[in-house]
């Protein structure tokens, strides 16, 4: 996969609309803020625009969304879902946090036009309609928990989607103690502080917890250079420093 695609932002959104012309009506009567024309929505409001991609009713879609749903999805919704007119894939600029704000506020605009559920291509995350028009793009936590998911495997936790705001990603020994909230606040660090970190520094979640010593990784040690969730810049893994006192209980 070439470095432009690794900057993109992917969103899928299956829809009430009829056509093209449907969605472009709803769009410009709902006073959304952005117009369609070809296959570009363009802001009015700044430069920012994002490609779009239609497609007609696809069952594979509705079924991604059940697979995804992870009981954070209604039947009722899962069944609208299945009975979507329009998929549509809106291919955004990602590699910043604003570029990924921009992003948002224009999923939120087409949820609010008839879009019925949202799926993060660029990191596999799923939202339903309510959930995702609660995010505030002003807020990094929100904005984080908007495209970024933790995925377990093999004794690792470890976030997918961290390139879409141009950072690494991260990851940590989930038999750590606190390894979720750990890796949650390592990773909102690096949204709200731009540090600039190096092999073998060291990171604290909060006072009394466990420092950790950190090891940059391939992101290919987590996905495969072709893939949507592949991270050019890596992860940061949070590894336990090796003590001899703590594994003898010397007092």
């Amino acid at each position: 996969m070439n470095q432009e695609l690794n900057q993109k932002i992917i969103l899928c959104i299956p829809g009430i609309w009829e056509n093209h012309q449907a969605l472009l009506h709803a769009l410009l009567v709902n006073e959304t803020g952005y117009i369609y024309a070809g296959s570009i929505i363009k802001s009015l409001t700044n430069e920012y625009y994002a490609e779009v991609e239609e497609y007609e009713n696809d069952p594979n879609v509705s079924e991604v969304f059940r697979s995804f749903s992870l009981g954070r999805f209604s039947e009722s919704e899962l069944k609208k879902i299945e009975q979507h007119n329009m998929v549509i894939y809106v291919v955004c600029d990602g590699g910043s946090i604003e570029l990924a704000q921009q992003a948002l506020l224009l999923g939120q605009a087409l949820m609010k036009v008839g879009g019925l559920a949202i799926k993060v291509e660029t990191s596999g995350l799923t939202h339903c309609q309510g959930d995702y028009l609660g995010f505030k793009a002003d807020n990094l936590v929100d904005l984080y928990k908007a495209f970024v998911p933790n995925i377990t495997g093999n004794d690792l936790l470890y976030s997918c989607g961290m390139h879409q705001f141009g950072k690494p990603d991260g990851g940590i020994n989930s038999k750590i103690k606190y390894a979720s909230y750990i890796l949650n606040s390592f990773l909102l660090y690096q949204l709200t502080e731009n540090p600039s970190f190096s092999e073998k520094d060291t990171f604290t979640a909060e006072e009394g917890m466990e420092t950790l010593v950190l090891e940059l990784k391939e992101s290919s040690d987590f996905f495969d250079h072709d893939s949507l969730y592949f991270n050019p810049l890596g992860s940061w893994m949070l590894n336990s420093s090796f003590s001899w006192k703590r594994l003898f209980k010397f007092s």
